[in-house]
């Protein structure tokens, strides 16, 4: 196998032979906590999806408040925006993308979890905007998305870091561990505690919450993941802010010795911007 091909396998996303962007409806939302919002979807054009991994996004095709949402039954790909782009303004839909907590097969059912900062702590872009409104009954439509987290089969000691706006990723990652070796060593920065449900800590490894310093997003957790007494990893994933991403997985290369295809970063969101 290349080394292009590697990083494919291990540090991208998985592909989806096939993509759907179909209408929706909201059934449910739900604050289950002071930052999380649990949205419950109905989704019937979604028969046959199936979730490939315990990170698995999908996009969430939000009309902008007055309007409808226009025909999208010309969206087959993996990325809607280019398609969406052309629309005209005055009834062209939002975009964000969001974690799956879980699907529902036999009744449609698609639940998705959403961190959300109290309204003026931080500017909201429409996605954020948009869940906190959603109510039973508002239409919607979803893109189908893929799975990030997909380690090789032999890569039994991990690092799972992330802050808030991974917690509904990092959750199904814990959860996929359960029942087989994997040693997951999870860190998750949180600005204050309690804003986000406890984590269940991993049945090998650990946990290690770490609180945040303010406006400096992943300071606090890079130097938690470089002080930590870990055994040698196999694999890293990292999500959250941009720099918080980027600056993990710079250790984790640099300093921990893994290779670059053995760690997947994702910027979640970027500070000083909206939050999607």
């Amino acid at each position: 196998m290349s080394t292009t091909e590697l990083e494919r396998t291990t540090a991208m996303p998985l592909e989806r032979e096939e993509h759907r962007c179909v209408p929706g409806r909201v059934l449910a939302s739900e604050q289950v906590a002071p930052w999380l919002r649990r949205l419950t979807l109905h989704v019937p054009a979604l028969e046959g999806y199936a979730v490939l991994g315990p990170d698995e996004f999908v996009g969430l095709v939000m009309p902008r408040p007055g309007t409808a949402l226009p025909d999208l039954s010309g969206i087959t790909g993996p990325n809607p925006r280019p398609v969406i782009g052309e629309m005209p303004e005055a009834n062209r839909p939002d975009v964000r993308w969001y974690t799956v907590r879980d699907w529902r097969p036999e009744s449609h059912e698609l639940v998705l979890e959403v961190v959300l900062h109290p309204e003026g702590e931080v500017d909201e872009g429409p996605g954020a905007s948009w869940v906190r409104r959603a109510r039973p009954g508002d239409e919607v439509a979803v893109q189908t998305g893929t799975t990030c987290y997909h380690p090789p089969t032999d890569a039994r000691v991990q690092v799972v870091a992330g802050d808030e706006t991974a917690y509904p990723a990092i959750v199904g990652i814990i959860e996929a561990a359960r029942g087989t070796d994997r040693e997951l060593h999870v860190f998750l920065e949180q600005t204050e505690e309690g804003v986000v449900p406890e984590l269940a800590r991993p049945e090998r490894g650990s946990l290690t919450l770490v609180p945040s310093r303010g406006g400096n997003q992943g300071r606090a957790l890079l130097e938690a993941v470089a002080g930590a007494d870990l055994p040698a990893l196999d694999y890293g994933w990292v999500s959250g802010e941009q720099e918080l991403a980027a600056s993990v997985r710079r250790h984790l290369v640099g300093e921990r010795g893994l290779s670059r295809s053995a760690v997947y970063f994702c910027a979640y969101w970027i500070l000083g911007r909206p939050r999607g």
